[in-house]
């Protein structure tokens, strides 16, 4: 799993950290940086998600990043923050970030591909050869795994020991209520957030179709992610972690569930 305080004790320890007090958020939209909580607390506000007048929060801690998906992506800052821990902040260059995500093995660079897909809502499928080449490559590593129609591959509430490349197939994920949330297809991976961040699941998957999957076992998955440096793995935590608020915003609208840390992404 990804820890943010170990996270956040590597990242001191490897680099030169400069130290910015909350009030320079404001002044930074513009500026290639993101930030670590070094002390503190913070309230996420989103405005965009619910239509019904209310705001999205969400409070953030010691060691957690601010606008690393922005900024790893070139993104407008569109999240608001109001301070309410008397935080300070340590200042990351965007260009460390991106350099370090250049760097990065296959696996974590296939995650964040995807992730900041799901995030922005981008749909078209753009298949990465590459990493399909790397499962291939690790087939005596990683098992195949089959499905007939209607298996259920894991179930609310289930530990979370994996996380699956669709081969051939499709796979519905559902909510608490047994609605469909999502159909993933071939090429579409599934189940990082509550692996990587040691949750128990909160949706289901379900073979919508006989299906051919990889299953990458969490030995595996970490195996790969402990190689990282601290700003990859801290920016692997901040996507799925935004990838999940999203989500869970969704389950809102569509009255399936609640907001609360610990939704599944998919």
């Amino acid at each position: 799993m990804l820890c943010t305080a170990t996270l956040f004790e590597e990242l001191t320890r490897s680099d030169n950290l400069v130290e910015r007090d909350f009030t320079d958020l404001s002044d930074s939209l513009d500026q290639d940086l993101a930030f670590v909580i070094k002390q503190g607390e913070l309230l996420l506000t989103d405005n965009r998600i619910l239509d019904t007048g209310l705001s999205a929060t969400h409070k953030i801690g010691q060691g957690e990043p601010v606008w690393f998906v922005e900024t790893m992506s070139k993104r407008p800052k569109e999240l608001q923050f109001k301070n309410i821990g008397e935080t300070t902040l340590f200042q990351v260059e965007g260009r460390k970030i991106r350099h370090q995500v250049d760097q990065a093995g296959f696996l974590s660079k296939e995650i964040l591909r995807y992730s900041l897909a799901r995030v922005y809502e981008r749909t078209e499928n753009r298949r990465n050869f590459s990493f399909e080449d790397q499962l291939y490559l690790a087939k005596d590593e990683i098992d195949r795994v089959y499905y007939k129609q209607g298996d259920i591959i894991f179930d609310w509430g289930d530990t979370s020991d994996a996380i699956y490349f669709i081969i051939d197939g499709k796979v519905s994920v559902r909510t608490i209520r047994d609605n469909s949330f999502a159909v993933l297809g071939s090429t579409d991976s599934f189940g990082e957030y509550s692996l990587i961040t040691n949750k128990a699941r909160t949706l289901r998957a379900t073979a919508e179709t006989d299906c051919q999957l990889f299953r990458m076992n969490a030995d595996w998955v970490l195996g790969h992610l402990s190689k990282e440096h601290p700003l990859v793995r801290l920016t692997l935590h901040q996507t799925l972690s935004m990838l999940s608020i999203r989500n869970q915003m969704r389950l809102i609208k569509s009255n399936d569930g609640v907001y609360e840390d610990r939704s599944e992404t998919v």
